[in-house]
Order: structure tokens, then sequence, then C-alpha cells
């Protein structure tokens, strides 16, 4: 079982200064021709690169988040995306990322061993919206999970291979923010993610 929220470290935050996003109101980005407009981070803990029409998230600590950001932001709209544990321990986990803007950012992530949870971090901390929970509609081990999440009006929704896994209410004062993916570690490090298929958009 999963103990608690593990995490320690992060990389990548201190890229979000002075991005902007593109005006379309749809984004779908399936990485057969590399990633344009991303932030692929290339540090000797985290590499992010593009092979094989995947993004490829490689992270090596225990207890530490990563992620790449995509080019599109959104206050109100929906992200959605494929991911694939490659290689590492079964307690890694992966998702996306939403709201990231300087010093904050929603993180939506399940586990191979079948856990999911969301997470904020804000002021140099993280705080738990929901905690790692089991649940029956991921696919465990190193196989495709679809996961989705859509904000609207008072609420963000959570989906995991189609299936609602939970809602909360938004946080007052939201100002929106880019979209991406993540992964991370719990006890043992040198995890490697495969995403494919990510699409975007704003409400209408």
């Amino acid at each position: 079982m999963r103990g608690g929220v593990l995490l320690g470290g992060m990389i990548g935050i201190m890229l979000l200064a002075g991005c902007r996003a593109p005006a379309p109101a749809r984004y779908a980005a399936d990485f057969r021709e590399g990633a344009p407009g991303w932030l692929l981070p290339r540090d000797p803990r985290f590499q992010a690169r593009v092979e094989d029409g995947r993004l490829i998230l490689t992270l090596q600590p225990a207890r530490t988040v990563a992620w790449a950001l995509s080019p599109f932001a959104f206050r109100e709209g929906q992200v959605e995306v494929e991911a694939t544990l490659l290689e590492g321990p079964m307690s890694a986990d992966y998702g996306l990322i939403l709201e990231a803007g300087p010093g904050r950012l929603y993180r939506f992530a399940v586990s191979a061993d079948g856990y999911y949870g969301i997470f904020v971090y804000e002021r140099g901390a993280w705080r738990i919206r929901m905690d790692w929970t089991p649940h029956e509609a991921i696919r465990v081990g190193r196989t495709t999970n679809h996961l989705r999440v859509r904000r609207e009006g008072g609420a963000m929704v959570f989906w995991i291979n189609g299936i609602e896994a939970t809602r909360i209410p938004r946080d007052p004062g939201e100002e929106g923010g880019r979209v991406g993916v993540s992964i991370g570690t719990m006890a043992v490090g040198e995890a490697q993610v495969g995403f494919d298929r990510f699409l975007a958009s704003r409400a209408q």
C-alpha cells in the first residue's frame, strides 16, 4: 500500500516564468513530429525527450516529481492524455499538470500499482486535495491509462479510462495556467513513462 504523499523533491517549477499560451481554442499533440512549444528540461536527474512518437519522461531520484509543460493554457477547459509506465517500479506514478503558473500548479496522477491522487503545489509546499486512493479503473503494471480532467464552473472533474474517479471544488481565486504531463517516484527512483495523444481545449 502507498503510505501518504511522498513528494519531497521537484524538478521544473522555475521553468514557468515568461511563457505565453497560443490563441487557438484547441491543442493536440501526438509527438510524431517532436514537441514544438513544449518546455522539455534536460537535467542529470530528469530528462524529457520525444522518441518513436511518444513524449518520454525519465526520472532518477526517489521521492521526486518532475514535469514537462505544453504551450497551451486555459482557465476553463479540458485536458487528456494516454500514459504508460515503460520502466521502473510499480510504485512509480504519472499524470497531468494543470494551472501551472509561477509558484503554483495542480497535479493529477495514477500509479502503476493502482492508486490515484490530486495535489497542489503553492508557496513552496505541496497540499493534498485527494490523498493516494485505490481505484478499480486503473490498469496496473506496464499498461496504458487514459487520464482526463475538466475544469468548468466551480468544479474539477477527474476521469480514469473513461470512468469518473472524483470531482473536487475549485480553489477560490484560481486564474488558470499551462497544462502538461508529469512523472513521480516514491521510495524507489529510476522510472520512465511514455505519453501520447495529448489533447487540451478551452471551454467555449
